[in-house]
């Protein structure tokens, strides 16, 4: 993908002007092995949690997998 073009002294002047700032957004990287084992983690847990509070019994055990069919 790239770094986006930089602007030019101009353009970042004139989005000043209009009143926009410089941002920098930092990611997790969705490929790592360690950020899917968490990822994993968390949902397992999530999962546990409705199981425990009795959600899965509201939504059904296999909600989830009508969830990509929107």
């Amino acid at each position: 993908m790239g770094r986006p073009r930089e602007l030019s002294p101009d353009e970042r002047a004139e989005l000043l002007r209009q009143g926009y700032r410089p941002v920098e957004v930092w990611v997790p990287d969705f490929s790592s092995a360690s950020y899917r084992a968490e990822a994993a983690r968390q949902a397992r847990s999530s999962v546990e949690a409705d199981r425990r509070e009795g959600l899965t019994d509201l939504l059904g055990e296999d909600a989830y997998e009508d969830w990509d069919q929107a």
